[in-house]
């Protein structure tokens, strides 16, 4: 049998908010956050008695052989290694810093690679750069005759005025589309300005190869301070520090 229950908006009981005189002193504490601060204080103390009453009941004649081998610090805090399962040997350890050193390496080889192929122009985009290349452009004739009725700018489909250019030479109707003739200084700033942009980004190509190679560098460095041998570290008036191995004869 159905309950006949009133079906009315029952009352909301909010917790009180912190008065407006009394704002200046912070949130004001609501019972769960009471309860659970005086939880945590109460474990606390219980922890700190059973601390003390073992204390008090202390054997002073009692002894463990590991009294001797750990060790505390000034705080009185046991000082422990790391477990066995977190440790490597030495030899892992210059394996991995080898692999570190051959990632940096195919890094610097790739952006090695791509500033080749901005100043050589060997990239598919055509906005290469070349920078004043001797390049000579030879075209083969059959006879004297047509040798002596060659023309240069038919040949290329450009102007005569464009014939000695070697990089972005515009064809004649490349020219035919311009409105006005006034409109070529403005094609030459935007090849100008496409340049500048190629050569900035050669630049940061080249200040990050720079990083990588001192990166690689003092990788190298580390790796071979683990290996074995007499070493010396010596530091220069500069205070750039470097380490001299004993020289060793090889056999």
């Amino acid at each position: 049998m159905p309950k006949y229950v009133h079906d009315i908006q029952k009352k909301q009981h909010k917790e009180r908010a912190q008065p407006q005189e009394r704002k200046r002193l912070g949130l004001l504490q609501k019972k769960k956050d009471y309860k659970l601060r005086a939880k945590d204080y109460h474990d606390k103390q219980e922890r700190l008695r059973i601390l003390r009453e073992k204390a008090a009941n202390r054997n002073p004649d009692e002894y463990y052989h590991s009294m001797t081998s750990r060790k505390t610090d000034s705080r009185g805090v046991l000082v422990t290694d790391r477990e066995s399962s977190e440790s490597i040997s030495v030899d892992e350890a210059k394996l991995l810093k080898t692999q570190d050193v051959n990632y940096i390496k195919t890094k610097r080889l790739n952006e090695m690679k791509q500033i080749e192929k901005l100043m050589d122009g060997t990239s598919n985009n055509s906005n290469a750069i070349t920078f004043g290349s001797e390049g000579k452009h030879t075209v083969f004739l059959d006879d004297r005759e047509e040798f002596e009725e060659f023309d240069v700018a038919k040949h290329f489909n450009t102007d005569k005025r464009l014939v000695d250019r070697k990089e972005n030479r515009l064809t004649l109707e490349q020219l035919e589309t311009l409105d006005r003739p006034e409109q070529a200084p403005e094609i030459a700033k935007k090849m100008n300005n496409k340049k500048l942009k190629k050569l900035k980004l050669i630049k940061q190509k080249l200040e990050r190869v720079q990083q990588l190679e001192r990166i690689e560098q003092k990788m190298d460095a580390q790796r071979e301070l683990m290996k074995k041998g007499s070493k010396k570290k010596v530091v220069n008036k500069d205070g750039k520090v470097s380490f001299k191995w004993k020289q060793q004869r090889k056999r």
